[in-house]
């Protein structure tokens, strides 16, 4: 019964194990057209894929599969075609990359799965960036069978990754060497860059500045209110604009200097149009701003005194010309004797002379008056409400000051008028006209006795310059009267002509004092500059009303009787009877005279000299008459 029952149980298994194992046949063969399925699909998209790489070695490094992707690598790089059994080292060689592909292929063997990226080929060829992706692969009994690889072709992206570095560094290089201030913000105004001129400017270093808030390193004020600036990234960062510093801007660095600024601020905008920050460029006003102060102040302001200029008292006469500045005072200065000046001692002293009536001037009115230099030798002052003791009081400061002073031994010397605009309905052209006339009037009575002192000045100064100047002037006077008193001139005239010798040479104060105590002959140039005396001493003296007769004998004293002199080339009874006893006398002098570079003639010599040059250079008649006369010699 049991063997029955056993039979029947064992029968319906049979069947029931046959039917299963045939049912896991067809299943199975099911499944091994599923992977191999599979398998092609991936080897399809494996194949498809232009960057990936896939192949496997045993662990002889022989291929046992790849992809046709890394075919055309190797065949690209090392000009080779690969086959499955294949060694690849003996593919790709024993150069750098063999070497660094095997120790990639040992790694993997021992059993480590890992990642890297490398580098191949070279330049001569192109540069391949690839991200490996190594593992190996087990038999059923765990052991290493060989290594797979799959390879990522990076370079396109590692291309643009090293372009942007370099685009970067660039920029980074560029905002560092600009000469301006840089700082750029993230979209909250944080800071994220500083360049070096920027932290010169604010004081923070990078590192320090990194992170912090736009205002906290950026602080900015207004140079005259003190009041804070708006802050001009949050601004950008609204309007999305660029935008520009205010005027008056002020830099407060850390540490608590100032300096003026000027700058602008751009947004940062992204593809998609969002602003991801702010870049602030700054650059130090202060040299600037000086220049633009200095063109300012020469604009309005006399660039030798400082006071204001013609321009500017023209437009606060307009301004001051009302109701409420009545009365109102225009006074005229004049400095007397400044051409004199200028001609004998240069317009170097003359400035100093202008520069010195400025400073009298400056302290005499006061902060509220209006000093200006209208040109040349004239000034003016705008005095508001002002009347005639005020005024007064003014000008008897200015004058008292002025007696004070003196520039070289010249006393300071300041003609002045004024008048006064006391209603609105007179004309302030008729006041400055008045005030105008008023100076004129007082320079009359002034101006020739500066003069005639600075004449003395002028002979003194050129005595101490050189003595024998001094010795040889005061003989040639002396002949001059002499020649004078023969000829019959009256009192005065041999008074006159006494003077005239005395100050023939007073031009040479005008000529270099190296040329005149130079102990050598003078050289061309130095002989021209020694040429112009007799006009320079012209324009001193002419200036001097008593002096002007004399001054044209000046002029003369060293033209020819033949025509061949100088300054204008007179000739015979052209020149004056004065300068050519001049002539005669400051030729016999300096004849007679030792010098450093010529020795002296005796009497005898220099009368055949004058007896020589009658005719040419001396008036004959006057020659004959000083030889026989004054020097009591047959002719």
């Amino acid at each position: 019964m049991w063997n029955e029952e056993y039979e029947m149980v064992s029968e319906r298994f049979s069947g029931e194990i046959e039917s299963n194992s045939n049912l896991c046949i067809r299943q199975l063969g099911n499944m091994n057209g599923i992977l191999d399925k599979a398998n092609k699909i991936l080897s399809s998209i494996l194949d498809s894929s232009p960057d990936v790489i896939v192949f496997a070695l045993d662990c002889d490094y022989c291929y046992l599969s790849f992809n046709a992707n890394h075919k055309e690598t190797i065949k690209a790089i090392w000009g080779k075609e690969i086959a499955i059994g294949m060694n690849m080292l003996s593919v790709i060689g024993d150069h750098v990359d063999g070497i660094k592909a095997k120790a990639n292929f040992d790694r993997a063997l021992s059993g480590e799965s890992f990642s890297l990226t490398e580098e191949y080929g070279d330049e001569a060829i192109s540069r391949l960036f690839w991200q490996n992706f190594w593992s190996p692969f087990y038999s059923q009994t765990g052991e290493i069978m060989g290594l797979t690889c799959f390879v990522l072709n990076i370079t396109d992206r590692k291309r643009l990754e090293m372009d942007l570095s370099r685009e970067k560094m660039l920029l980074e290089t560029t905002l560092t060497s600009v000469g301006d201030g840089v700082i750029s913000t993230d979209n909250k105004g944080n800071i994220v860059f500083l360049n070096k001129v920027g932290e010169a400017l604010t004081g923070w270093t990078q590192e320090a500045a990194r992170g912090k808030p736009i205002e906290e390193v950026f602080i900015i004020v207004n140079e005259y209110t003190r009041e804070k600036n708006e802050n001009i990234v949050e601004k950008v960062l609204a309007s999305g604009k660029v935008e520009e510093l205010a005027n008056h801007t002020v830099l407060i660095a850390k540490d608590g200097s100032e300096r003026p600024i000027e700058d602008s601020a751009a947004p940062i905008i992204q593809e998609n149009g969002k602003i991801a920050g702010v870049v602030l460029v700054f650059r130090d006003f202060s040299e600037k701003k000086q220049k633009q102060e200095e063109i300012e102040f020469l604009s309005y302001h006399d660039q030798l005194t400082g006071l204001y200029n013609r321009r500017f008292y023209e437009e606060e006469l307009i301004r001051l010309d009302v109701e409420k500045s009545l009365p109102l005072t225009i006074v005229m200065g004049d400095v007397n004797g400044l051409k004199l000046v200028n001609d004998s001692f240069g317009h170097v002293m003359g400035d100093q002379l202008l520069k010195k009536v400025a400073e009298v001037l400056k302290k005499s009115c006061r902060s509220c008056d209006i000093i200006a230099r209208l040109g040349g030798d004239e000034f003016v002052i705008i005095l508001p409400n002002t009347d005639d003791t005020g005024a007064e009081k003014i000008i008897k400061r200015i004058k008292e000051l002025s007696l004070r002073e003196n520039v070289a031994g010249i006393n300071l010397s300041v003609s002045v008028g004024y008048d006064i605009k006391k209603n609105e309905y007179e004309s302030i052209g008729d006041v400055f006209k008045s005030a105008e006339d008023q100076m004129y009037r007082n320079k009359l009575s002034v101006s020739s006795s500066m003069r005639s002192k600075t004449i003395d000045l002028i002979m003194s100064t050129l005595y101490e310059k050189n003595t024998r100047e001094m010795l040889h002037s005061k003989r040639v006077g002396e002949i001059c009267e002499a020649i004078a008193l023969n000829l019959n001139f009256s009192k005065d005239d041999v008074n006159q002509i006494r003077i005239a010798g005395l100050m023939h040479d007073i031009g040479k104060i005008g000529v270099d004092e190296n040329i005149l105590n130079n102990p050598q002959k003078l050289n061309y140039d130095e002989w021209k500059e020694m040429k112009k005396h007799p006009e320079i001493g012209y324009r001193i003296l002419s200036s001097v009303n008593e002096f002007s007769e004399i001054a044209d004998y000046v002029l003369e004293h060293q033209e020819k009787w033949n025509g061949k002199g100088y300054p204008r080339g007179l000739k015979g009874q052209e020149i004056s009877v004065q300068a050519r006893i001049i002539a005669i006398a400051d030729a016999y002098d300096a004849m007679t005279s030792e010098r450093t570079y010529f020795k002296a003639l005796s009497e005898e010599e220099a009368i055949h000299e004058i007896k020589r040059c009658a005719d040419t250079q001396f008036d004959p008649a006057i020659a004959k008459l000083f030889v026989e006369n004054i020097l009591g010699q047959a002719w």
